[in-house]
C-alpha cells in the first residue's frame, strides 16, 4: 500500500505492474479497494493497475465531502500524480457512476470506461431515500436488507461475510455523503452514458443487473455488454478469471478502437 495527497485528501493505493494500457479500480459504496484485489493481482502481471480508497474508506482518511462528484476529482488527482497515461477506468457499484463522472468532468484523462454493475436505475431515480435512511438510523444498518439483495444462491458464505463485514462498518457519514449528489444523474444519466459511449466502453452486469441493458442498447451505438450469469453483485469475487478475462478482452477492443489515438 501506498499513499499520497492529491485534490487535498490522503488517498491510500496500491500501484502494481507495469504495461499499457493501464487500469484504475475504483470500489463502490462503502467498499475499499481490496474489493478489486483479485483483478489487480492477475492484471498487473501486464499491465499497470492501480486501486485507490475513496475518502473514508479503507486506508483513506475520512475527509469530506465524500459525494461522487468529488471523488471523481480526486481520482483524476491521483491519475495525474502517478503520470498514468489515459488510463481504462474500472468503476464497481457506485464507482461506476464515478467512472462517469471522471469521464464528463476530465475526459482527457481517460481512454476507456468499464461499469461493473453500476446502479444505473438507481441513479436514475436518486438516492435521496437511502441517504435519509442511513442518516436517521444513524448506522449501516439501515442498509442492511439491500446488502442482502447483492447476493444469489451461489454466492459462496465467505464472500456473504467479508461484503456484510465492510460495508456495515462503513462510517455512515461516509456512506450517505457518498450518495448525496445524485441529482447530477436523474437528469443527466442519458448524457453521461453517451459520453462515454464515445470511447471503448464496457458495462459487466451481475445476475440481476441494477441497470436496464436494454435501454443502454437503445441510447447507445457501441456499448459492449456482458452478462456475469449465475453470479450476484459482487461478481469480481465470485467469477474473477471470467471477470479478468473480460478486461482483459477489452483491452483488445481499447487497442483496436480507430477513435483511440
Amino acid at each position: 500500500m501506498a499513499k499520497l495527497t492529491a485534490n487535498g485528501v490522503t488517498l491510500a493505493y496500491d500501484d502494481v505492474g507495469g504495461g499499457d494500457p493501464p487500469f484504475v479500480f475504483i470500489h463502490g459504496l462503502a467498499c475499499n479497494r481490496s474489493f478489486w484485489a483479485l483483478q489487480v493481482e492477475n492484471l498487473g502481471r501486464d499491465f499497470r493497475c492501480v486501486n485507490v480508497d475513496l475518502r473514508g474508506c479503507g486506508d483513506s482518511p475520512a475527509v469530506p465531502p465524500f459525494d461522487m462528484s468529488t471523488a471523481a476529482d480526486d481520482v483524476a488527482a491521483l491519475i495525474t500524480a502517478l503520470g498514468l497515461d489515459r488510463p481504462i477506468v474500472v468503476g464497481h457499484s457506485l464507482g461506476g457512476l464515478v467512472c462517469l463522472l471522471l469521464n464528463d468532468r476530465h475526459p482527457e484523462l481517460v481512454r476507456g470506461i468499464v461499469l461493473a454493475d453500476a446502479p444505473l436505475n438507481h441513479a436514475r431515480a436518486g438516492f435521496d431515500d437511502m441517504v435519509e435512511a442511513i442518516t436517521d438510523e444513524g448506522s449501516m444498518g439501515a442498509l442492511a436488507m439491500t446488502i442482502e439483495s447483492f447476493f444469489v444462491e451461489e454466492t459462496a458464505s465467505d464472500i456473504q461475510d467479508q461484503v456484510r463485514m465492510t460495508m456495515l462498518t462503513c462510517p455512515p457519514d461516509v456512506a450517505a455523503g457518498m450518495l448525496s449528489n445524485s441529482g447530477v444523474f436523474t437528469t443527466g444519466l442519458d448524457d453521461l452514458i453517451k459520453k462515454a459511449d464515445r470511447k471503448p466502453f464496457m458495462t459487466i452486469w451481475g445476475g440481476r443487473p441494477l441497470g436496464d441493458p436494454d435501454h443502454l442498447r437503445d441510447i447507445t451505438m457501441f456499448v459492449r455488454q456482458e452478462p456475469m450469469v449465475g453470479s450476484g453483485h459482487f461478481f469480481q469475487l465470485e467469477q474473477p478469471a471470467i471477470t479478468n478475462a473480460l478486461l482483459r478482452a477489452f483491452v483488445d477492443d481499447v487497442r483496436w478502437d480507430p477513435r483511440i489515438t
